[in-house]
């Protein structure tokens, strides 16, 4: 018994180190066997700064290849932008250092706004743009002729960085992040059919609510930077984009219905009955969960959505919907659950095409045309990341232009980087905080290899590459550690930039301390610009949100009908990750936008389904909906502080005269049905003025 209790310990143990501790060492060996190539690759071209080549590789490199391809791309577009505008701005400026710098701190200040304005990788592009010119200027702005030669040897390190990062990612110990995005679409997968086979997660309001949010922000940046990788079918990149918008649907009917249902949950004989319709859908997932068996699923799910609507008209009769605003409560939660199957219908067709691979790629291609992912701009918060990087920028040169220091210039390249880098960090001064402890350890550590191990046991290249085995294997450690990289980028900063790696020795004391307090400046100084130069907290945030949002119902009824279900959902998650990543929210305020964005996309849903569906009457559509849709826009208007609660009865008695409204035609009169119940949809979610982003209104 023993014995196989430790045999047990044992498999579990390796069991533990192959899924947690085999891919950091893969990446430690990967990430400091490129950097090694980089630099030799420099040294045999003689190139004079082969420091930037490594620099870049640790940079670009990530645990998957699509990942290394995708950055790669974008920081060499980045870097011959940001080449070309320095040596513009040197040729231009060199002699006027007023204009160099006003012009310097407008660039920066802009390609820090388009950084925050982009996803993925092409946002960190726009930070190397802005980098770059600090990279290329810097150094020759007293001696303006040698720009252009510097500026092409500085391209042609990070170019041979880049080239070596994604040859060492693609040879040795590749991963691939199709095999990532298969394993993510079968988790979400199997989450999804296992939460909802259990009525707990629906019907108990004390369990936390799960938060999709994330999954659909991350599938989807997964799916882009995967068109870097050769071995994915375009089929299947159709499948990840599609699955991952019908997800998305999912998850916002979902919390709608979760947030109708908890509207009536002390009326125990309401949600019962709300739980009688709900058990047959219940059994179905559930009892795929047990076999496994998704083509039966399938077609149960076909039969289960008839049963609903018998059961829906059963309760129906059996609950006495005397009650305004029970009726329309009752409409909208079974509007909601028979939505919510045809979306999971719908889902487990889109998932059984994909693991069979038995779709038209025509089809799949005409349905991908419509998903466009949007995202979420506020110029309050663009005028502040272009305040913030300018007079970051300005401040340091003028400080160094004053000083008439030799070694000023190289406090402009780090306080450029961090700003840059940490524009939309959710903690800024923390990260700097960080970023200075690795350069502490990067103070106690460069001096050993300057002055004792690199004159003393370095002869040549091979035994350069030696001796910096360790500390470039220590540097990679830091870099993957979860909650450490930022520690590692300020150590690869300070070692990097003051180590002594050339062809030829030349390195003093004197010129190592005055490069480290120059770095050390620079990272103060950007520090200090996100101390300063901050507005943001919690009410601040709620208060942008209530307007982004209040903005968007404006959007869905007054703009043209182009506004589609996914745009407005993909335009809205973004919201949430902006503010989430770039204010100090606690987690109050973090559930609370949550809920606000979800509840906006519900009711813009409905507005927008309302507006296609009355473009069909054969007749003028009636009246009363442009009515009601004009006193919702005004009940989310901000600026309208009129009584609320005499806006939302003049929404209640047009509801119901609406629902008086009667046409001959049979289709006009079902569009008149379907209108009616995504305005009960709306009423039942504006009732609880508390849980909206309105004026005044708080939790």
């Amino acid at each position: 018994m023993y014995l196989v209790a430790s045999k047990q310990n044992i498999s579990l143990a390796i069991d533990e180190w192959i899924s947690k501790d085999l891919p950091i060492f893969k990446y430690v060996i990967k990430s400091t066997t490129a950097t090694l190539l980089a630099l030799c690759i420099c040294m045999y071209f003689n190139l004079a700064m082969p420091q930037t080549s490594v620099f870049t590789v640790f940079i670009v490199m990530q645990p998957f290849s699509g990942l290394v391809f995708s950055k790669s791309y974008y920081r060499f577009v980045g870097t011959v932008i940001g080449t070309i505008m320095a040596i513009i701005l040197v040729g231009a400026y060199a002699q006027d250092r007023v204009s160099f710098t006003l012009f310097f701190a407008l660039w920066v200040g802009l390609c820090s706004v388009i950084s925050f304005m982009s996803r993925n990788f092409m946002s960190y592009g726009f930070v190397l743009t802005g980098y770059t010119i600090a990279l290329v200027a810097m150094p020759t702005i007293g001696n303006p002729l040698n720009v252009f030669t510097f500026g092409i040897d500085r391209l042609s390190e990070v170019v041979i960085g880049l080239l070596c990062a994604s040859f060492v990612s693609e040879i040795l110990f590749p991963q691939k992040l199709s095999n990532t995005l298969l394993k993510g679409e079968q988790n979400k997968f199997s989450l999804l059919i296992t939460s909802l086979s259990k009525s707990e997660n629906l019907f108990d309001f004390e369990n936390e609510n799960m938060n999709y949010a994330r999954d659909i922000l991350g599938s989807d940046a997964l799916r882009v930077n995967s068109s870097f990788e050769t071995n994915m079918k375009k089929t299947d990149k159709l499948y990840y984009k599609r699955l991952n918008s019908q997800f998305m649907h999912i998850n916002t009917t979902f919390f709608s219905l979760r947030n109708t249902l908890n509207n009536n949950k002390d009326n125990s004989e309401f949600i019962n009955s709300l739980k009688k319709i709900y058990i047959d859908f219940e059994k179905c997932l559930s009892n795929y969960s047990n076999s496994n068996n998704l083509p039966n699923l399938i077609n149960e799910l076909k039969k289960v959505k008839g049963i609903t609507k018998i059961k829906i008209e059963e309760e129906k009769k059996s609950l006495d919907l005397d009650d305004f605003d029970l009726i329309h409560d009752f409409n909208t939660i079974t509007s909601l659950f028979l939505r919510l199957e045809s979306e999971i219908y719908d889902y487990c067709n889109t998932y059984y095409g994909f693991t069979t691979n038995s779709d038209k790629i025509k089809r799949l291609e005409k349905f991908a045309e419509n998903l466009k992912f949007s995202t979420y701009s506020d110029n309050v918060l663009i005028s502040l990341m272009i305040l913030r990087a300018s007079i970051t920028l300005i401040v340091v040169i003028t400080v160094w232009i004053i000083s008439g220091w030799e070694y000023g210039s190289l406090a402009v390249l780090p306080a450029t980087a961090n700003t840059l880098l940490l524009s939309t960090a959710p903690n800024p001064v923390g990260a700097t905080k960080n970023f200075l402890k690795g350069a502490a350890v990067g103070f106690i550590i460069t001096p050993i290899y300057n002055f004792y191990i690199i004159p003393m046991y370095v002869s040549d290249l091979f035994t350069l590459c030696l001796f910096l085995t360790p500390v470039l294997a220590g540097i990679s450690l830091f870099m993957i550690l979860p909650g450490k990289n930022l520690i590692g980028f300020g150590f690869l900063l300070i070692f990097i930039t003051t180590c002594a790696i050339h062809t030829q020795y030349n390195m003093s004391f004197d010129t190592f301390m005055d490069m480290n307090i120059a770095t050390v400046i620079g990272l103060l100084f950007s520090g200090l610009s996100f101390v300063l130069i901050n507005f943001t907290s919690n009410i601040w945030i709620e208060s942008r949100v209530k307007k982004a949002l209040s903005k968007q119902i404006e959007i869905t009824t007054k703009d043209k009908l182009a506004l589609q279900r996914v745009r407005l959902e993909s335009a809205s998650f973004d919201l949430i990750q902006r503010y989430s990543a770039i204010g100090r929210l606690d987690n109050k305020s973090n559930n609370k936008i949550f809920r606000w964005v979800l509840l906006i996309l519900e009711i813009g849903k409905a507005i927008i389904n309302i507006r296609k569906t009355a473009t069909l009457f054969t007749k003028p559509k009636p009246q009363e909906i442009n009515k009601i849709l004009i006193l919702i826009r005004k009940y989310f208007d901000l600026k309208d502080k009129n009584n609320k609660e005499n806006q939302m009865e003049k929404i209640r008695e047009l509801i119901n005269e609406f629902e008086q409204v009667h046409l001959r035609s049979a289709n006009d009169q079902k569009l008149l049905k379907d209108i009616y119940l995504d305005f009960s949809i709306i009423y039942s979610l504006m009732k609880k003025k508390e849980f909206l982003p309105i004026k005044g209104e708080t939790i």
